[in-house]
């Protein structure tokens, strides 16, 4: 497979598996909505696709999610935080 190709492939993966994991917690407040950007990194064999927050200073963005996919196994990891899980106070 080539690479772009790939990467969109596994981008597809980490969607709906974010989304999945997404429908346990509070929608994401509107002020944040403007500025959320996807972000995609690379440790070794695993594709990272962050949903974040943007700030002006990068070390402040909102991470809302972390999604870890693996290029090989196609496993993939979702991590949700900055959002309150459905019926907790």
């Amino acid at each position: 497979m080539n690479r772009p190709k790939e990467l969109e492939a596994l981008q597809e993966l980490a969607r709906v598996a974010t989304r999945e994991a997404l429908k346990e917690y509070e929608p994401v407040p509107e002020e944040w909505r403007e500025n959320l950007t996807l972000g995609t990194y690379f440790e070794g064999d695993v594709r990272v696709f962050e949903l974040y927050v943007a700030q002006e200073k990068p070390a402040n963005a909102i991470v809302i999610s972390s999604a870890r996919v693996d290029r090989k196994t196609k496993a993939v990891e979702v991590a949700i935080t900055n959002l309150k899980k459905k019926g907790t106070s």
